[in-house]
């Protein structure tokens, strides 16, 4: 179908209306009326025609659309995402990065762009999950100012594929045809975070021009942002006790060494309330009853420093000779490079227990942990780390379309993706070469704890270098895509029969490098030159609203002196790591599916077959392959004018990630434990059915209630057994240093290859898992132009699914005329758990649900200019991580801290 030619001002009507799926008809009256009758701007204009794509669409599908060209709602895709029922985000460094669809977490969201999946990598803080290997997308590495569109197909048609079994994301970039002639605008804002006090520029602009009576056109699009971001706060790592930590083992020589003086508000036995604590005692009775009583592991001061750099470029060429032909050619490329520099400074009560002696402890009321606590012979430490990372995404796609006949029409996609980002590690410590009196307090504020250390704290001579680690990390992944889909209306009504194939090529390639030679550097750091080394972290805390005794200052690596001291860069593969794979997966895909009109029903149904051959290169299995038949059934029924029920059924599939796939596999020869993946997993399946009402009450306005329920069959999970291990695991353990008399790592004490080991192994679960959940929608506008929009997700599970909240909602207000505009928009949702298996004997880690609230404004001073205000995160919303204790009914803080409210002010131009 042709895109029609409209003016800038509707444009984002015109494109949502030209850009809708095969089964949105052409000759749908309400969507002409729409483009005839509505003649609103910007944020509202976007509003409505995401609303006429949900209404239109055979299946539950949630859309962004762009403001005007250039100008999503959100400088990030996933912010904007967020903002749909059902999809809360995930965060790195303030800013978004991975979406959850329903409770299921980013894996499971399969995400195309202009009709080809497609994949997208970065890295990150340990605590968010480092570098992401998996199959989750994340939309930080795009800016959103070369997209037109965004549809969350949260179930299925057959004519999509597989894979999304939380979700598919389908984006869209702008087309040169979209506005016929000349057309340029572009935009520029600068950034003022208010907690750093420091600018930084972004730079937007699109121009396009269509040749040969509007013909043929072109568009080239660049966008450029730079981003510098000071995370600070406090942080504890997680919290354990001597007993908890080592439990199993002969707890003689762990403890809190000598009985110090208890205060325990109130409660007389130390202990006694403790869940396990009588079975423990009863297995250790020689430990006195505080040795059981938990701490912060690492109580530390956070300063995570990012500087990141965003270069975005979609050049497009489309060309319409005829009113049969249409023919689009796209490339698109992403650059995501992104420094961070993180210091912390931490007491280490983690490792030296009994010989950690505590004078003074005050206990929760329950008495199960230490809220304040002083304690002798601690040492601190402080880790200068710097992560180096490089996101590179480009994308080739070529889309021809021809009309055969007024109903016969031949769709055909030929795609290529890749996506490689690169990432090195250097991390360096400075330890107190001695044991000194600390004490830590929650008792003013339980998020962030008062320090105080019996030392100077800043006098260089009091510490030495200790365990320096150089990483150079790579994950590469490359797409291949043909399709072709041929479309047949076989009535008046748009009614239609389509089939298609689609063939995928995708490959994996994980690396895992070190320098640990370099390390043994002659001119490496020692006690001795600690001074000349050395830097300090001032002017801290600002952000977070500090306790009185909280620092404010303290010692740190000079980072690039200590880097060349050690000759840091020439890197080592670690060919045994788990890290380092090449997975290649094949998928050949088939649909059939029908879409029929008759009176107030609309019915779509097909049924789509897939083949998928995978191969890793560490498998021990070989080739391995499988195929799946996915149904899919959408029933929307119109009872009385501008009311819709809706019904839908569908199977989806996720794949296993790609390190399973592998056979990649990790071992600890000192404990004798040893981790393999799986590479002969099946896919998960869900069997999902929706129930929706959907009321549109006035124009630009509706409101909708769904009830959802997914059944996740085959799920992945882990298995532990004792076993001999297969002989070329045996070999390849064998080549170990540690078992090298002549090396100096030998250790005498680890486990010979050819024992018995304990093994944990990928598996499919036999038990079902269940999801069920409400969605309520609201969106009204008056005839003033003041708008509201609101939306709230409940969503019940028993399953152990990481990333889910139970509730999650959205509130805004919105007002435009011909001269100004402006939003208030409330992002909120539930705490979810990020780990089932918390480490140092925690049951879970978990984040505090965040509730943020952003504000956009604009003013026009005449035709070609605007001026923009936005503001970022408006309150400062703070992030807070926590442990939950041994039975998972605590809440410990393990990170509490803050990006800052960011401030934005700009100018748009357009011809």
């Amino acid at each position: 179908m042709n895109s029609p030619n409209v003016k800038p001002l509707v444009a984002a009507i015109a494109l949502a209306t030209a850009a809708t799926t095969s089964y949105a008809q052409d000759n749908n009256t309400d969507g002409a009326q729409l483009l005839e009758e509505v003649v609103v701007t910007g944020f509202r204009a976007a509003q409505a025609a995401a609303l006429d794509i949900k209404r239109e669409s055979a299946n539950s599908v949630e859309s962004i659309v762009a403001e005007d060209v250039g100008k999503m709602p959100d400088l990030n895709l996933a912010e904007s995402l967020q903002r749909q029922p059902g999809v809360a985000i995930t965060r790195e460094g303030g800013e978004g990065r991975n979406i959850t669809v329903r409770g299921l977490g980013p894996q499971y969201t399969r995400v195309t762009l202009n009709g080809m999946e497609v994949p997208a990598s970065s890295g990150g803080l340990d605590s968010s999950g480092g570098v992401n290997r998996g199959r989750s997308f994340d939309f930080n590495v795009f800016s959103a100012d070369l997209f037109r569109r965004m549809d969350i197909n949260k179930n299925q048609v057959a004519s999509i594929e597989e894979g999304g079994l939380a979700s598919t994301v389908e984006l869209y970039s702008l087309r040169p045809l979209d506005n016929a002639g000349l057309f340029a605008t572009g935009s520029l804002q600068t950034n003022y975070n208010i907690h750093t006090g420091e600018t930084d520029p972004l730079v937007s602009g699109v121009v396009s021009n269509s040749f040969m009576d509007d013909k043929v056109g072109v568009l080239l699009g660049v966008n450029y942002a730079k981003r510098n971001v000071h995370q600070e706060g406090f942080g504890s790592v997680r919290w354990t006790g001597p007993v908890d930590n080592f439990r199993g083992d002969d707890p003689a020589g762990y403890g809190w060494g000598d009985n110090p003086d208890v205060v325990i508000n109130g409660t007389p036995n130390p202990g006694a309330n403790y869940p396990d604590y009588q079975d423990i005692q009863g297995d250790y009775p020689n430990l006195d009853p505080i040795d059981y009583m938990w701490a912060p592991r690492l109580p530390r001061m956070d300063s995570f420093n990012h500087e990141q750099e965003r270069t975005g470029v979609l050049a497009a060429i489309q060309a319409q000779p005829t009113d049969k032909l249409d023919m689009n050619l796209t490339h698109m490329m992403s650059e995501l490079e992104s420094d961070v520099n993180s210091y912390n400074y931490f007491a280490q009560i983690r490792n030296l227990h009994n010989t950690i002696v505590p004078t003074e402890v005050t206990l929760d009321p329950s008495g199960r942990y230490i809220t304040a606590g002083t304690f002798e012979n601690v040492q601190p430490r402080s880790e200068s780390r710097g992560q180096f990372s490089n996101s590179e995404f480009t994308q080739t796609v070529a889309n021809i379309s021809y009309d055969f006949t007024d109903t016969l029409k031949l769709d055909v996609m030929l795609g290529s993706a890749e996506s490689e980002h690169n990432e090195q590690q250097y991390r360096y410590n400075l330890t107190a070469t001695q044991g000194h009196t600390f004490s830590y307090s929650f008792l003013e504020d339980s998020d962030i704890a008062e320090m105080e250390y019996g030392f100077d704290t800043l006098d260089p001579s009091n510490y030495e270098f200790t365990g320096p680690t150089h990483r150079d990390e790579t994950v590469k992944r490359e797409n291949q895509t043909f399709k072709v889909d041929l479309t047949w209306e076989f009535d008046d009504n748009g009614s239609n029969l389509m089939a298609g194939v689609i063939a995928n090529d995708r490959t994996i390639d994980s690396r895992f490098t070190d320098d640990a030679a370099n390390l043994t550097s002659p001119n490496a750091p020692s006690a001795t030159n600690t001074n000349s080394l050395s830097d300090v972290v001032d002017n801290y805390g600002d952000g977070i609203d500090g306790p009185g005794g909280f620092p404010t200052n303290f010692l740190v690596a000079d980072f690039d002196v200590v880097r060349g001291e050690y000759n840091a860069g020439q890197w080592n593969e670690e060919p045994n790591d788990s890290r380092t794979y090449v997975v290649s997966e094949d998928t050949l895909g088939a649909y059939v599916e029908g879409n029929y009109f008759v009176g107030n029903w609309r019915l779509n149904g097909g049924v789509r077959f897939v083949e998928t051959t995978v191969n890793g290169n560490k498998s021990l299995e070989g080739e391995q392959s499988y195929t799946n038949t996915l149904p899919a059934i959408n029933i929307t029924y119109e009872p009385i004018e501008d009311v819709l029920l809706r019904a839908a059924y569908s199977q989806n599939i996720a794949r296993p990630n790609p390190q399973n796939l592998a056979g990649a596999f990790s071992y600890t020869p000192i404990n004798g434990n040893f981790s393999v993946d799986n590479p002969g997993l099946k896919p998960e399946k869900a069997d999902a059915i929706d129930l929706a009402v959907e009321w549109y009450f006035a124009p630009e306005s509706y409101v909708g209630l769904a009830l959802f329920q997914k059944e996740i069959s085959d799920a992945i999970t882990s298995i532990n057994r004792e076993d001999y291990l297969p002989q070329v695991f045996q070999d390849a353990i064998a080549q170990d240093p540690v078992y090298d008399p002549n090396d100096p790592a030998y250790d005498a004490s680890a486990i010979p290859p050819d024992s018995v080991w304990n093994i944990s192994e990928s598996t499919n679960a036999s038990e079902v898992d269940e999801i069920r959940g409400v969605e309520v929608g609201f969106n009204y506008v008056l005839p003033m132009g003041l708008g509201f929009l609101a939306n709230y997700t409940y969503i019940d599970s028993d399953a152990l699914i990481t990333g889910l909240s139970e509730t999650s909602y959205n509130l805004g207000a919105f007002y435009e005329n011909e001269t100004w505009a402006a939003r208030l928009l409330v992002n909120s949702r539930d705490d979810y758990i990020t780990s089932y298996s918390g480490s140092n004997a925690n049951a879970e880690e978990a984040t505090t649900g965040p509730t943020r609230v952003d504000f956009s404004s604009s003013y026009t001073i005449n035709e070609h200019f605007d001026l923009t205000l936005e503001v970022i995160n408006l309150t400062n919303e703070k992030e807070r991580l926590y442990t939950t204790g041994p039975i998972g009914d605590l809440d410990l803080v393990r990170e509490y801290n803050t990006t800052g409210t960011e401030v934005l002010f700009g100018i748009r131009a357009s011809l």
